[in-house]
């Protein structure tokens, strides 16, 4: 075979399968993502492929992505006046949990309120720029240290590895001299929230610190499929295909209890959990698991905030500048500040 024909054999070996996964990618986009009614005051969620397909090309998908978002996040830089850092904290296993710590610029070595950050993304997807951009506003305006691990992911360790990836985590800033240890937080978006409110409960279980504050964001908190938002809203920005494929991942034919910390609803123990803020979106197949969570800790006698956003959608927070998210972005830094010094 001629040279020129091994060239194009080759350009052919590696386009093809390309080709391939794009045009499968095409067919599985979400049409119907803008069919809801969103806020005015926030652009709509944008058309993508659905997370749902549980198969060799939903998996390219995710690893596609998540490649693309670790290349984001080790590119990102920090705003003015925040100071972007690496660290790894060991983790239980041996292995080590590499960590983004956003901390006010000029404050790197002082002992400061601090935040554990437990990002979502469905358990298999990693850290986006947009949560780095949350952080940094938290950090500014809390004045306060933002610890943001990045767990292994649900497609290569499933639960409770996550779980106790975050809650490494939390023990290590426990330890940190640098902690202000009367005022942690505790916060997570998403699956986030359901990782932040389990982390929360272990804590408190344990005995490991008493956290001032968890803040809870279009939580993640129970895999019951009864709940009627997950068929009002099932295409919805994060569609209900896909909330069904993030528990089979992250369970992984595990059958859970009241006594683990994989279903926030299923545990047993609430009455020890800190004041709580819950926010949840009004057009998200989470909007009712939310509300039933923050309604169940009220009952176990938790200081529990409920904040509804109207026509916000999941995930709308990712611009910190639209003016609608910087509002509740304001409401949430207010509610923050009330627990802090």
């Amino acid at each position: 075979m001629s040279t020129k024909k091994w060239i194009l054999t080759i350009i052919a070996a590696i386009l093809l399968p390309v080709l391939i996964f794009a045009i499968v990618c095409l067919t599985r986009i979400n049409m119907k993502v803008g069919d809801y009614e969103y806020s005015p005051e926030l652009p709509k969620p944008g058309i993508g492929v659905d997370f749902g397909y549980d198969d060799l090309f939903g998996d390219l998908y995710v690893r596609w992505c998540n490649l693309l978002d670790n290349t984001q996040t080790a590119l990102w830089k920090a705003p003015a006046g925040i100071t972007k850092q690496s660290v790894s904290i060991p983790a239980r296993d041996g292995c080590s949990i590499p960590c983004y710590v956003i901390v006010p610029a000029g404050h790197e070595d002082e002992k400061l309120p601090t935040m554990l950050y437990c990002h979502g993304g469905a358990f298999f997807l990693t850290m986006m720029t947009c949560q780095l951009d949350a952080a940094s506003v938290y950090a500014e305006e809390l004045q306060c240290r933002v610890v943001l691990p990045q767990y292994r992911i649900s497609f290569d360790a499933p639960y409770p590895t996550p779980l106790y990836d975050c809650y490494d985590t939390l023990k290590a800033i426990a330890a940190d001299p640098k902690t202000d240890a009367d005022h942690v937080l505790i916060y997570g978006d998403s699956a986030g929230g359901c990782l932040a409110a389990s982390v929360t409960q272990l804590c408190c279980d344990e005995g490991l610190l008493a956290p001032a504050a968890q803040m809870l964001i279009y939580p993640v908190t129970d895999n019951k499929d009864t709940y009627p938002d997950l068929t009002k809203f099932e295409h919805a920005a994060w569609p209900h295909k896909g909330n069904t494929r993030m528990w089979k991942r992250y369970l992984n034919g595990q059958n859970v209890t009241g006594s683990d910390y994989a279903v926030p609803m299923l545990h047993e123990t609430l009455s020890d959990l800190p004041k709580t803020y819950v926010e949840v979106a009004e057009v998200d197949i989470l909007c009712d698991q939310g509300a039933a969570y923050a309604e169940k800790m009220q009952q176990a006698g938790v200081d529990v905030t409920l904040q509804s956003v109207p026509g916000a959608y999941h995930g709308y927070d990712g611009d910190v500048h639209n003016t609608f998210v910087r509002r509740m972005l304001d409401t949430r830094i207010a509610w923050l500040g009330s627990v802090l010094p």
